[in-house]
């Protein structure tokens, strides 16, 4: 019972966090949208091989990768783009994605606190985003859709798309915070000690699990205590794969799930699958270094 009340309460606080600035960007990409300030971007990438959505979404997702999921939903509902170029289009997004997060979060705080492992582990951040970008273009400019998309045409009803959105967002996080509660995402933890890998490293990544934010503080501090860069680095990559699953219950699923239905766990499972391929990747080149 206990575990149930927490997870109504960090999902409030999650809500309250969250609403407003979802709401925000929402009312402001909807306003740069009757402005045409997203066709003016679109316009300067008309020249690559894409459908006017896959451009569309792409430049709306450097502003806000939630406005332009729902635009693409929308268009999606419309019949202008089918689940093959859906699927494209969010691995083509993967970098305008990526770029909000390098001003809000990484430059600010991860680079700060951590240095040069801090910039080392941001470019693998980026690497992995462009890497799946790459992917995107080519099966979007495989599967495009034949109707051009124009931005201004598409209608985008802030109210309505809230409404729409939250119900199962919070639905998600509830159930997501509820498992978690139970200590289902603690037996990533167990696998970890069969790892052989430095101790300290997965300690990063068991810290990871839980706050991203705590796990580069960890680094730091194991750091100025003599732990390697090198080990930083893959601490934090390995608590990437292994909180994958948890990350995707409770953030992305959601999102995806209230805009595509049974198409949006196909979308998580796939961007998932690929960045856990990339990051064990990543992980064996550096430890071969």
């Amino acid at each position: 019972m206990i575990e149930v009340l927490n997870a109504i309460k960090s999902t409030a606080l999650f809500l309250i966090k969250t609403v407003p600035i979802i709401a925000v960007a929402m009312f402001f990409t909807s306003q740069l949208i009757k402005r045409g300030v997203i066709d003016y971007i679109s316009d300067r990438f008309s020249k690559l091989n894409l459908s006017g959505i896959a451009i569309a979404t792409a430049s709306t997702c450097f502003l806000s990768p939630l406005v332009a999921y729902s635009m693409l939903s929308q268009a999606w509902k419309e019949g202008k783009v089918d689940e093959r170029e859906i699927i494209a289009i969010s691995f083509l997004s993967s970098f305008p994605s990526m770029f909000s997060h390098l001003y809000t979060f990484f430059i600010p705080f991860v680079i700060p606190i951590l240095g040069f492992a801090g910039i080392v582990y941001t470019l693998t951040r980026l690497y992995v985003a462009i890497v799946k970008t790459v992917i995107g273009y080519v099966l979007a400019s495989r599967f495009k859709s034949k109707v051009k998309v124009i931005k201004r045409d598409i209608d985008y009803p802030v109210l309505k798309n809230l409404k729409r959105v939250l119900p199962v967002i919070a639905l998600t996080y509830f159930t997501a915070s509820v498992i978690n509660n139970y200590g289902f995402f603690e037996l990533f933890d167990r696998v970890l000690y069969f790892i052989p890998l430095n101790p300290k490293a997965i300690g990063i990544a068991i810290v990871e699990v839980f706050n991203f934010r705590a796990a580069v503080v960890l680094a730091a501090n194991l750091m100025d205590n003599g732990l390697g860069i090198k080990w930083v680095v893959v601490g934090l990559i390995l608590g990437n794969v292994i909180s994958l699953s948890a990350r995707s219950v409770r953030h992305s699923l959601p999102i995806h799930l209230s805009l595509f239905g049974r198409l949006g766990v196909k979308i998580v499972l796939l961007n998932s699958f690929v960045t856990m391929l990339l990051d064990l990747i990543l992980i064996l080149i550096i430890l071969s270094i």
